[in-house]
């Protein structure tokens, strides 16, 4: 039993870290989401049977660690081989694995890299010498990645670990490895000044968004339901010549988990979080091994990333972590002692837990399967037969804002404006979105309602001031009403308005527009 357990979990790291399927809207997150919780359902049984027979669930760690490296160097080689033009890359980004952005890629490899050192230390020289083999390719791939997030956990997790074994001094290992930290974030601000600089306009909305609600937060999915809105008031505050203008994006992370923390749960959600941070590290100095050892560094490793980035929107994070908290807290669980009566009800509502999440896990994955379909379907222009689909999908994914946006677009192109907005507006109790507003606009200029329609366009200017689209449309929407002074008005901003990336569509719309005014003048 104890080896199908570790099988499992080999299963799950392989999944979190391997699994996609173009048989998904979302390709390359949701099917390693539903690959893993399918695998945990059955390690739950699996521990429950070790349990009832008195079993040890708690495994050799090397084991787990080895599991965990050996995913990683697939990941690494993945990269790699992209890298190199061997394996095919994503369209945006030339080094993501078997992700759809550097930073899951990264996320995952800097969150497994602590466990090399079990390797490293190992006995057998051959062994370490294939540890530090491995670090090196799981370095490699990391920086060809260009995550800066990545590169700042890597030689963070670097930095301590050659300090704790080469440097003699805890006042001086601390300060050393402070330095260091702090010397590679700045560099690494440097590295991609225009990139950080949109990070520092999130973290600074973001934090206006805490002082909102500083204690208990929003609630959770509160950055997704009003971060933008929060953005386009810092710009009409600040106005069009703000330096982040041209920075500023549509943002769905706040590229910081602390960051996220507060805005969810406030001060007392950020203050459990520190608390469960400062018990794990009691228990490492209650009884420091080697193996406590690594989980501090894994743990570092992600907390590094997490200031940075999102890591925990993956799966194979959130595997990792809890296999470090097991690594620090496993002397404490030893020590729990139940009884038999106890047993028999942990196992029968483990049997429950896992029926039910079988039964809920296929009902999901069907789910999304037909929303694919449906999608595809709509992107074929076939939006009498799409639309069933959304019809019934509706129920269940009624909350699920990227839904509800596909759901309301297709009715948008299919020329239902009216049953379009009722879903829009549905859908904008939960996200706060530039393409949203625009088509929320579109449909109110549709069923001829201007001041709606010139609300939410005005918004999505806002929101991402550097775009040409909500003044076009603008544009268009007073020329539909006859307002001659705003449509020159409107046709001069567009023609002077500086061009963050420039295009084909943005000189169209700048030769349409100063034809406009030549006929005005005309």
């Amino acid at each position: 039993m104890i080896r199908l357990f570790h099988i499992l979990f080999a299963a799950a790291c392989i999944g979190s870290m391997f699994v996609y399927s173009h048989q998904f809207t979302d390709a390359y997150i949701v099917p390693k989401w539903c690959c893993v919780l399918f695998v945990l359902l059955w390690m739950l049984v699996c521990a429950a049977f070790l349990a009832l027979q008195r079993k040890s669930i708690v495994a050799d760690m090397a084991i787990w660690g080895s599991i965990i490296v050996s995913s990683c160097w697939l990941q690494a080689i993945y990269g790699i081989l992209q890298y190199v033009g061997l394996f095919p890359s994503h369209a945006t980004f030339r080094v993501t694995g078997s992700f759809d952005n550097p930073a899951g890629f990264a996320a995952c490899l800097c969150a497994g890299l602590p466990f090399v050192v079990f390797l490293i230390i190992h006995r057998n020289k051959y062994i370490r010498y294939a540890g530090w083999l491995v670090g090196g390719v799981l370095v490699l791939a990391v920086f060809l990645s260009h995550s800066r997030s990545g590169m700042v956990s890597v030689i963070a997790v670097c930095v301590m670990y050659l300090c704790g074994r080469f440097v003699h001094g805890r006042l001086w290992r601390y300060l050393l490895s402070v330095s260091m930290i702090g010397l590679l974030i700045i560099g690494s601000y440097w590295l991609k000044k225009d990139s950080a600089d949109g990070r520092l306009l999130i973290w600074r909305c973001g934090l206006e968004m805490v002082k909102d609600a500083p204690w208990t937060g929003h609630g959770v999915g509160s950055f997704e339901a009003k971060y933008m809105d929060y953005q386009a008031d810092y710009f009409k505050e600040y106005g069009s010549q703000n330096r982040y203008v041209m920075l500023a994006d549509n943002v769905k992370q706040p590229f910081n988990e602390y960051l996220g923390v507060l805005i969810n749960f406030g001060i007392v959600g950020l203050a459990l979080l520190l608390g469960i941070m400062w018990a794990l590290v009691y228990c490492y100095r209650q009884n420091p091994t080697q193996e406590k050892k690594i989980a501090l560094y894994i743990l570092l490793s992600i907390g590094v990333f997490s200031f940075f980035s999102y890591p925990f929107t993956y799966p194979f994070t959130w595997v990792v972590t809890f296999l470090a908290v097991l690594m620090l807290t496993v002397d404490y669980l030893e020590q729990i002692k139940i009884g038999t009566w106890g047993r028999n009800i942990m196992y029968t509502a483990t049997m429950m837990c896992f029926f039910w999440g079988l039964f809920k896990l296929g009902e999901r994955t069907q789910s999304e399967r037909s929303w694919q379909e449906a999608s595809v379907l709509a992107l074929c222009h076939s939006y009498d037969e799409a639309l069933p689909y959304y019809v019934s999908l509706k129920h269940r994914f009624k909350d699920n804002p990227y839904f509800l946006y596909n759901y309301a677009a297709v009715f948008t192109e299919a020329k239902e404006y009216e049953k379009a907005l009722k879903v829009a507006l549905e859908c904008r109790r939960y996200w706060a979105d530039y393409d949203l507003e625009l088509m929320i606009g579109e449909n109110y200029q549709e069923q001829k309602d201007f001041i709606s329609a010139e609300k939410y366009y005005k918004n999505a200017s806002m929101m991402c001031p550097s775009r040409f689209t909500p003044l076009y449309q603008l544009f268009k929407l007073y020329k539909q009403f006859g307002e001659s002074v705003r449509v020159y008005e409107m046709a001069e901003m567009i023609i002077n308005k500086p061009v963050k990336i420039n295009s084909m569509t943005i000189r169209m719309m700048k030769r349409e527009m100063e034809k406009e005014i030549l006929q005005m003048k005309g």
